[in-house]
């Protein structure tokens, strides 16, 4: 694990969470890079982070350990908690008390959850790209006589990891887009070769095959290029054979 210099990221801690796409790593990867480093921040006994819809439903977590884990989980669990509120507002929240009265009834029921597991406070960050928030990173503080989390440098680990997740997220975009494309001009090759074979094999014209095709298609519900795939590979017994010799 990439070592933190005096409890500060590194140059290197930060790329390796920004440069998710040029390694491949998927944005399950790159929430667990997150919370494993977060955790080892001075004042931070437990990390976890949440990845948000754009209509705010959690998506995907991780979390640094099983305590980081099941507290984050409590939150989704029961639709309240700093998680979700940072991702609704897009501010973050600093060593908030898990015992102060104004907490427990905010979050009534993850408050008492994360005192009875032996949390005293809680620090959220949003993870934010451009004018975007696109989930939190939870810093969970124990009863150790433990300084209170550095906020500006856990952020910098939260906004790496939205670079990070970001390019991932366009980087899939990007090849999903390129997949359509490819498959939408393999069909009109198809298609195009389908017309000009069955406007010769029946004597009629490129656009009468056409609509020949179009037709057989429509007619049994099937997509206009396997049609045209069935006349091309397999022109004897395909929806328009040729006349046998």
């Amino acid at each position: 694990m990439t070592p933190l210099s005096g409890g500060h990221p590194t140059v290197p801690v930060l790329l390796n969470l920004a440069d998710a796409p040029v390694r491949e790593e998927n944005r399950e990867a790159v929430l667990q890079r997150l919370a494993d480093t977060a955790a080892r921040l001075p004042g931070v006994e437990s990390a976890g982070c949440v990845l948000t819809a754009a209509d705010g439903a959690v998506v995907q977590s991780a979390a640094s350990d099983d305590l980081g884990r099941r507290l984050t989980s409590i939150q989704v669990e029961l639709g309240e908690g700093p998680a979700l509120d940072t991702c609704r507002i897009a501010k973050p929240l600093a060593n908030v008390p898990m015992g102060h009265p104004h907490t427990r009834t905010r979050w009534p029921r993850f408050a008492a959850q994360a005192v009875t597991a032996g949390v005293t406070a809680v620090t959220v960050l949003p993870l934010r790209y451009a004018d975007r928030i696109l989930g939190a990173l939870n810093l969970y503080h124990g009863r150790g006589a433990q300084p209170p989390v550095d906020v500006a440098t856990g952020q910098l680990l939260a906004d790496a990891a939205a670079i990070g997740l970001a390019h991932r997220a366009m980087l899939d975009d990007l090849r999903s887009r390129e997949k359509e494309l490819r498959t939408a001009l393999d069909s009109r090759v198809i298609i195009e070769q389908a017309k000009g074979l069955l406007a010769e094999r029946l004597n009629c014209t490129v656009d009468d095959a056409f609509d020949l095709l179009r037709h057989h298609a429509r007619s049994r519900q099937i997509k206009l290029a396997d049609v045209a795939r069935a006349v091309v590979h397999d022109p004897t017994d395909g929806p328009f054979p040729a006349p046998r010799p």
